[in-house]
């Protein structure tokens, strides 16, 4: 596709301070954290084999079985990201914030519990400028500029099957809209007409995922878990609005004049979602400390759009992590009940583009984390920080790279329901 080529040869200062990745372009977009939890974001995002009886762990809906029967658990989030994106000469900054997620989860009986949920699916925003010569016409100006992205509603339900096993599913209700637009313009010529196509893509549709642990123990308060994730491929549904239109422009007012609507033509929209699996294994010592370590992979190269692959590459991750509580039945001394995370990951990511070097660059993200949780007085309820710095992408051969650093934020609380209350 030589627009999506264009996109990452130049980067220019006209980039606006809302961009979330100028390499959202590609596919739906910027794929939410699978964790989707500011304690695992800590520990570098793993979630496979992670369970406990305060955490709603969305990236292995297996792990709600293990929930107090008599808990109701509510944990929410929201993230802060500052970025650096950067070519060989060019370079420019961008800050945003956003929802991260909204959970709750509680017990119908010992065996069977339930999780509600929302969160963002993708995330889509760049607005960029990239100048070329023609011969015969003179200087070319194409923008690409695009904006939105699709939100999830989840329903969960796991069970145990036994003592050890636990089995789990979430079904997703998938919404939103996005925008893609392409326009070229002739900026040294008055006898040409720029020209604009507009893709408006709105979802409705559902996917699903599934999960599987294990657990035993092996030590004194220790136990070793096991995780399996498998996400169902599936065909999201919607509709497709095609705009091509004739306009004038001045690129440095931005007023424009439309001229004339060229095309037009509302279908349905066909996106074809990948399958994805992931392993992962766990060691906690009860409420002291845990480690973890997962690894998930995408079939990307299935990825579909109108029954047309786009020339993705499977992606793969790898994520480590750890956390510790000096003494988490400490009365006196704040800090020894405060729980200490780190962690790091890495992705082989589902985008590779050749550079103007000759070689193709696969565009690959990797970073580190820490965090805490900040109990709150007289509950068993906690304020959690997470940080993440990396780098996503790279720099050779003319493309883009990405520096950041993103602070989440999160709070989850703990209540007993069906409590029986006694007075004197």
């Amino acid at each position: 596709m030589l627009t999506c080529l264009l996109v990452v040869f130049g980067l220019t200062a006209q980039a606006q301070a809302d961009v979330d990745s100028p390499y959202s372009l590609f596919g739906l977009g910027q794929m939410n954290n699978k964790s989707t939890n500011v304690r695992l974001e800590g520990m570098g995002g793993v979630a496979n084999a992670m369970y406990g009886n305060g955490l709603i762990n969305i990236g292995n809906p297996a792990s709600y079985a293990k929930i107090d029967s008599l808990a109701f658990l509510f944990d929410a989030g929201f993230y802060f990201k500052s970025s650096t994106f950067s070519t060989s000469t060019l370079s420019e900054k961008a800050n945003n914030a956003s929802f991260d997620h909204v959970a709750m989860a509680f017990g119908l009986t010992s065996w069977w519990k339930m999780a509600l949920g929302a969160k963002p699916f993708t995330t889509s925003g760049y607005n960029m400028l990239v100048d070329d010569i023609e011969p015969g016409i003179g200087k070319t100006t194409t923008r690409f500029k695009g904006k939105g992205g699709l939100n999830q509603v989840f329903w969960g339900n796991a069970f145990k099957i036994g003592k050890h096993v636990a089995l789990g599913a979430n079904a997703y209700y998938v919404f939103g809209n996005s925008q893609a637009e392409t326009s070229l313009y002739f900026p040294d010529s008055a006898y040409y007409i720029g020209s604009r196509r507009s893709v408006d893509v709105m979802v409705r549709s559902f996917m699903f995922d599934y999960g599987m642990l294990f657990n035993t123990n092996v030590g004194d308060d220790m136990q070793l878990s096991l995780g399996l994730t498998y996400t169902q491929k599936i065909n999201l549904k919607g509709e497709q609005s095609l705009y091509i239109r004739s306009f004038e422009e001045d690129l440095d007012t931005e007023v424009e004049y439309l001229i004339d609507t060229i095309a037009y033509s509302v279908s349905d929209a066909k996106i074809t979602m990948p399958q994805g699996f992931g392993v992962g294994v766990a060691l906690q010592k009860g409420n002291d400390w845990a480690v973890g370590a997962d690894f998930n992979w995408t079939q990307w190269s299935k990825f579909a759009r109108q029954g047309k692959a786009e020339g993705l590459q499977n992606s793969w991750m790898v994520s480590a992590g750890a956390e510790f509580t000096p003494k988490h039945t400490s009365i006196s001394g704040y800090f020894s009940r405060v729980t200490y995370r780190f962690g790091g990951f890495y992705e082989h990511g589902f985008i590779n583009l050749p550079g103007n070097d000759g070689a193709d660059h696969s565009i690959n993200k990797m970073g580190v984390t820490a965090g805490l949780s900040l109990p709150l007085p007289r509950t068993l309820s906690k304020v959690n920080l997470a940080l993440e710095a990396g780098q996503y992408g790279t720099r050779e051969g003319g493309l883009i790279q990405e520096r950041y650093a993103k602070v989440n934020v999160g709070i989850s609380v703990f209540e007993h329901w069906f409590m029986k209350r006694k007075y004197k």
